[in-house]
């Protein structure tokens, strides 16, 4: 689901982007979370460096898109 609200990003109208920036964030959060209840470390790092390069990609390419 966050891989979904990141491609939608791309998709989105201006003003829907940071919609699905947020979706994305809560869905790694939620994932990442599952990862370390389930003792996953490697998934948790694939997960935390994922969550990253999107919030990377937003900042530098969408934020302040749609204001």
């Amino acid at each position: 689901m966050a891989e979904s609200s990141y491609s939608a990003m791309y998709e989105a109208r201006p003003h829907n982007v940071k919609d699905h920036y947020d979706d994305a964030q809560l869905y790694f959060s939620r994932a990442i979370e599952a990862a370390q209840q389930a003792g996953l470390v490697d998934e948790v790092g694939r997960l935390v460096r994922r969550r990253d390069h999107v919030e990377s990609v937003y900042n530098s390419q969408f934020r302040g898109v749609g204001r």
